[in-house]
């Protein structure tokens, strides 16, 4: 290709002024040669020149079909295709999507060959850049097609091929939600790409590591993690260790298509086996972020995430401490450019953070990382509150746990409450799966509550949250949610008592036998032993406290006399 930009400047003389000799079809090819991506693995020219080139090699063709040059309807739609390939490079949709239409609508467009499978590839690619993902999907069966039918060229090699038009059509199925049969799609090309000669590979090294990598990510979505293991094994064979070093591109999709795979090993139980991809993937985008600063960090905080998340699971902590640590520290130089993008990834990875100072026994260090992730959600909920109040209400009961945890009772409190009113409203709104959430969030205020010396207000939160769980196992599985219900009434018994306590303290009689009713109640609807004895301890405390006013005021309001199974323990 060097030698040919070398012979440029020979070639224009012989085109003419606006080429309108016949060695401007000469100097179109070779435009043509200098702006198409070239296979082996070196740097490219700057996308600005390739574009001119492009741009120019279009109009050479046009002149030379409209002097009816030989061969010149042919060059016109491969110049049209090829300019558009490298719009859709430069960002450029509208004009790469008027750029493909118009190479298949070139005077000898109507049969079906390589030129014309290439235009609605780029067809295709443009469309579901400008989400019109259904014209897109057309666009890359008629790629497929033609492909097929189309008897191969020498000439209209570097014009795709039908591996990447099946990969094209999986995309744009993955991009519409369709994952089963994007996952389908790209198997039938991962199988064309393995049939193919030695030379033929390494021509297309990079678009295998393209189909693999999205092959992985596909088969993790839906939970095949096994068949994901196997593809990255596939990956590692297929795509040799020197291709990611030296073509960016590969580099970024080796670093996806690991941190895809650390997922899908510890999801199927290979802890180590996870921890090593994803040690492997976050070298990777650390010598990427050599070669593309921006692209490199916006995938290490993908990859760092990944290894701590599989360091906590193999209780490696204070390596794991090391790596969240990092993983801040890198979303915050990210959202410094872009606070609007990256400032959720901040405030979910400070959360994190906060979980091992708390683990730590760093209290304070705990709570103040926290808030700081509150502050950003809130940021992000003002600018979309339906992509993150869900986010901010589960940071906020966060916060709740860990400011209890450091006797912050007052701010627990107020911190669940803020929570537990959005959770509220998300339920409202019609969220079915946010109703579990809404007793999680009960019994976190009623600990906030019990915590700040508030037994009725505890006892209120955890009466409410085991209503919302019996309501939840009626309508649905009732196994899922007998943890929660136990947990519930386990500390509904805790608050009754102590409500029971707070009562007498302050000489409300009725009111203490009013909590004692509601505990010896919870004891009909529950067979949990901690249950029963918090009860018999309940009403031995307020017995031995003052026996007569409580027997007077338990007659009085319930017309039977003190039950009889209240003993003194010890």
């Amino acid at each position: 290709m060097r030698a040919v930009r070398v012979l440029l400047p020979v070639l224009r003389p012989m085109a003419g002024r606006d080429g309108h000799r016949r060695g401007g079809m000469l100097l179109a090819a070779a435009l043509l040669r200098c702006s198409s991506p070239h296979w082996a693995p070196r740097r490219p020219q700057p996308l600005e020149r390739r574009l001119a080139w492009g741009a120019e090699a279009v109009a050479l063709s046009r002149a030379a079909v409209f002097r009816m040059r030989s061969g010149a309807p042919g060059l016109l739609a491969r110049s049209l295709a090829l300019h558009a390939q490298l719009l859709l490079q430069a960002g450029r949709y509208e004009e790469a999507l008027a750029a493909a239409e118009d190479s298949l609508t070139a005077p000898d467009a109507h049969v079906p060959s390589q030129r014309t499978a290439f235009g609605h590839l780029m067809k295709a690619h443009a469309l579901a850049r400008l989400d019109r993902a259904d014209e897109a999907l057309v666009a890359a069966r008629h790629s497929v097609a033609d492909y097929r039918s189309a008897v191969p060229r020498r000439a209209g090699r570097p014009l795709g091929s039908a591996a990447a038009a099946l990969r094209a059509q999986a995309w744009v199925l993955g991009r519409t939600g369709r994952t089963a049969e994007s996952v389908t799609v790209y198997f039938e090309c991962a199988g064309l790409l393995r049939g193919l000669s030695v030379w033929r590979q390494a021509r297309l090294v990079v678009l295998q590591a393209r189909v693999l990598a999205e092959l992985i990510g596909g088969l993790r979505e839906l939970g095949r993690f096994g068949e994901a293991a196997a593809v990255g094994d596939d990956f590692r064979e297929r795509v040799p260790p020197f291709v990611p070093w030296l073509n960016p591109e590969a580099r970024l999709l080796r670093a996806a298509s690991l941190i895809d795979l650390a997922w899908c090993l510890g999801a199927g139980g290979d802890l180590p086996g996870a921890r090593a991809a994803a040690e492997e993937s976050v070298a990777c985008c650390r010598a990427l972020r050599v070669s593309d600063p921006a692209v490199g960090d916006s995938v290490l905080v993908l990859a760092l995430d990944a290894l701590a998340h599989h360091l906590d699971r193999l209780d490696a902590h204070a390596e794991e401490r090391v790596v969240r640590e990092e993983l801040v520290a890198a979303y915050e130089q990210l959202a410094v450019t872009d606070p609007g993008e990256h400032g959720p990834g901040l405030a979910a990875a400070l959360d994190s953070l906060a979980r091992c100072h708390t683990r730590d026994g760093e209290g304070a260090e705990s709570v103040a990382v926290t808030e700081r992730g509150v502050e950003l959600y809130r940021r992000a909920v003002a600018r979309d509150p339906r992509l993150y109040e869900g986010e901010l209400a589960r940071t906020l009961c966060n916060l709740s746990v860990r400011r209890r945890v450091a006797d912050d009772a007052t701010g627990a409190t107020a911190a669940a409450h803020e929570g537990l009113a959005i959770t509220r409203r998300l339920a409202e709104s019609g969220g079915d799966e946010v109703r579990p959430l809404v007793a999680d969030r009960l019994r976190i205020l009623g600990r906030a509550r019990y915590r700040a010396a508030d037994g009725e207000g505890a006892a209120a939160c955890f009466e409410e949250a085991e209503t919302v769980l019996r309501e939840l196992m009626e309508s649905g599985d009732p196994g899922t949610h007998e943890a929660g219900l136990a947990a519930a009434q386990s500390a509904l018994a805790k608050a009754l008592g102590a409500a029971a306590d707070g009562h007498l303290d302050a000489g409300r009689t009725d009111d203490a036998v009013a909590a004692l009713r509601r505990l010896r109640e919870l004891t009909g609807r529950t067979a949990l032993t901690d249950v029963h004895a918090g009860c018999v301890s309940a009403f031995a405390r307020s017995r031995d406290r003052d026996a007569e006013g409580t027997g007077e005021a338990w007659r009085r309001t319930t017309g039977e006399p003190w039950p009889s199974f209240v003993y003194r323990l010890g």
